[in-house]
């Protein structure tokens, strides 16, 4: 890489990090998540059929996780976490279909898709960061339940052992406690990034630290939005992930609606 190179993407970096210290972040109620729930319904229901092509492809993956469950217990609860905190970057169509929606323009599945080419670098990155954090927390939890259940395929009975008291209480809070500040660190670092990508062009960087503000500027309103978000998503699993054919995109649209009133209108 020429030093110009190197010098250009220093500059785009730093240009990035002033423009998301910049970007105003607004307060919101408490309860500005029931708002959120009703203009993602709003919105899904008059998308439907785009709604649903995104809600089937998550439903999809779901039932395929309970059928690998089968030979491999705990996999649908992996596939849970995965998709909790996966999902800012899996639901990027959802937000272009809602960004297109408020402004009148033409709305289908190919529509959806049409500035994933346009934002391919920013959203990349930001996905290989999402599943370098998967991939880490999946390999942590497999040594530590491999240490404490002598066995390194986890089994229904090795879960039953652990959750159920069989190991020693400490290391069952730490493994509760280590996967939930990893999501709530993950929430925070993604809550608004991926929408910020699509509708403002924003880099990884920036998105990442709009996050980051929005969530510690509005902790009370973004934890009861992050427990409705893990509660619906629980539901859907319940659900045999049918579910998820509504869920998944009325959480897609929810998070836009979430991101518009943390930032402001969008552009």
């Amino acid at each position: 890489m020429s030093t110009e190179s190197i010098d250009r993407s220093a500059t785009d970096t730093e240009h990035d990090l002033v423009q998301a210290s910049e970007l105003p972040i607004q307060t919101v109620p408490p309860d500005a998540y029931r708002r959120w729930l009703r203009q993602g319904w709003a919105t899904l229901t008059k998308t439907p059929f785009v709604s649903l092509f995104y809600g089937l492809l998550c439903a999809s993956a779901g039932f395929a996780a309970l059928m690998m469950s089968r030979a491999m217990p705990g996999f649908t609860v992996k596939f849970l976490i995965a998709l909790l905190l996966l999902g800012p970057f899996l639901a990027a169509g959802l937000y272009v279909t809602a960004r297109r929606h408020l402004a009148g323009e033409q709305i289908g599945i190919r529509a959806s898709f049409a500035l994933y080419g346009e934002r391919r670098s920013s959203l990349a990155l930001f996905g290989l960061f999402l599943v370098f954090v998967v991939a880490v927390w999946m390999m942590a939890s497999v040594v530590l339940f491999a240490i404490k259940v002598t066995t390194l395929a986890p089994t229904s009975s090795g879960y039953v052992t652990v959750l159920g008291g069989g190991v020693d209480p400490l290391t069952t809070v730490f493994m509760l406690a280590s996967g939930a500040l990893l999501a709530a660190a993950v929430f925070a670092a993604s809550a608004i990034a991926v929408p910020l990508i699509v509708d403002r062009d924003a880099g990884p960087i920036a998105g990442v630290q709009a996050s980051w503000r929005a969530v510690t500027l509005n902790i009370g309103p973004m934890l009861r939005w992050a427990g409705v978000i893990v509660g619906l998503m629980v539901i859907g699993a319940l659900t045999a992930f049918v579910g998820m054919l509504v869920i998944f995109p009325l959480l897609g649209y929810a998070s836009w609606y979430a991101y518009r009133d943390l930032v402001g209108e969008s552009h």
